[in-house]
């Protein structure tokens, strides 16, 4: 993506701010030429005139004020994070957030995005030279280590994180005014990007993209999977517009989340199981089978390490195979005798096609909430406000018929 550079950007904001360009110039220190064909740059990028000027004073399109919009949340973004990493460090402004470029933003972008400079030299297409060092003149330019090394690693200190994490949602409030700007005329060509963890990225997601994808053909949808840690900080740092998944608790103030739903985990097992039909299967029942457990730290596999320590005592406990794909975890269950913990919404297919099935055991424990964590403040495009509309229809739709097939299915065993 092309981004604007942020002098130009500063000028605009400061046309519209005294509704003059001669102020403008005068006020970021360039003359009235130069001011002129700045502006005339920022609309050759937004393709889109942005300023209607007339004499003494200069107004801004309807273009122009999506435009200023999204550049001042991006220069507050730039503003408010230099002076709390100024006063951390405990030393007066120093205007770094005027002389920091667009090209310092990216590269920290990068760089906490691939975690190393190679990484971002191939993320910013630039060789690892000209990558490491743009982000150390944006070191210096800010007055304080933003990184550190570890032997042969080098990392981003706590200020260097803090440091890309804003850079990176100023980067996406100036690439969302791109795309509003296409919206504002009708070209629905955006990228959504999405965060999906498994009790949501088997039906749900697709199911809402297939949704929108019909009304806004030309839309472009990218999802991203991982730990829950990992795609919050993708979160955070704003690699992703939003995560749907199983919700946490004590979440950072700096997100919100969205409740959709709550379900609760059923036992699952290939088709032709031992236990499958059985209709009162027990916990020594269950504890004599392997089992296919998710990842420590997710809901789910708390919920199955309570359920274990109910295990009979003395009964030897099977291996486990710990995996957080849920493509492995159904062909280990369709051609073996493990179980797992799952819900209805991600084996609609399997269930229906028969190729695995649910046991007739409630598992105890309160509900899970699968819902949308989003950074708090955070302002979406026409285009990711529909996409975030059409999960909502989706799960309406899907909840109904869940509670369809649920009418059809025998009651389960309640839990011992």
């Amino acid at each position: 993506m092309d981004y604007p550079n942020l002098r130009h950007i500063r000028l605009f904001c400061a046309c519209l701010r005294t509704g003059s360009l001669t102020q403008a110039a005068d006020i970021i220190g360039v003359t009235q030429p130069a001011a002129s064909q700045a502006i005339s740059r920022l609309e050759d990028l937004f393709g889109s005139r942005l300023l209607e000027r007339g004499p003494g004073q200069a107004m801004a399109t309807p273009e122009g004020r999506v435009v200023q919009a999204r550049s001042q949340r991006a220069l507050e973004l730039i503003r408010t994070g230099c002076q709390k990493l100024q006063a951390d460090a405990g030393f007066r402004d120093s205007g770094a957030d005027v002389r920091l470029t667009i090209s310092h933003l990216r590269a920290l972008q990068a760089f906490a995005q691939a975690g190393g400079f190679p990484g971002a030299a191939r993320i910013l297409d630039q060789s690892g030279a000209a990558v490491q060092r743009t982000a150390r003149n944006a070191e210096a330019v800010l007055g304080t280590s933003l990184f550190e090394a570890d032997g042969r690693t080098t990392r981003l200190t706590s200020a260097g994180r803090a440091v890309a994490q804003w850079a990176g949602l100023s980067l996406k409030e100036l690439g969302n005014a791109t795309e509003e700007v296409q919206e504002l005329r009708g070209r629905f060509d955006g990228l959504v990007s999405i965060g999906a963890l498994p009790m949501a990225r088997t039906t749900i997601v697709p199911d809402a993209i297939a949704l929108l994808a019909s009304t806004y053909p030309m839309a472009r949808f990218e999802i991203l999977e991982g730990s829950y840690e990992q795609l919050i900080s993708d979160l955070e740092m704003g690699h992703i517009d939003f995560l749907i998944g199983a919700l946490r608790s004590g979440i950072a103030a700096s997100l919100v989340q969205e409740p959709l739903f709550d379900f609760r985990l059923a036992v699952v097992a290939g088709a032709g199981h031992p236990l499958s039909g059985e209709a009162d299967v027990s916990l020594s029942e269950l504890a004599a089978f392997p089992w296919v457990v998710a990842r420590k730290g997710t809901p789910n596999r708390s919920t199955f390490d309570t359920l274990a320590k109910g295990f009979p005592e003395g009964q030897r406990r099977q291996g486990t195979v710990e995996t957080g794909s849920l493509t492995a975890l159904r062909g280990i269950l369709m051609q073996s005798d493990r179980l797992a913990l799952l819900s209805r919404h991600q084996l609609r297919h399997e269930l229906k096609a028969g190729f695995l099935t649910l046991l007739n055991y409630e598992v105890p424990g309160k509900p899970l909430s699968i819902g949308i964590t989003t950074r708090r403040n955070w302002q979406p495009t026409a285009l990711q406000a529909e996409y975030l509309a059409a999960i909502r229809r989706v799960v309406a739709a899907e909840e109904t018929v869940s509670a369809t097939e649920g009418a059809q299915l025998p009651p389960l065993k309640a839990a011992e």
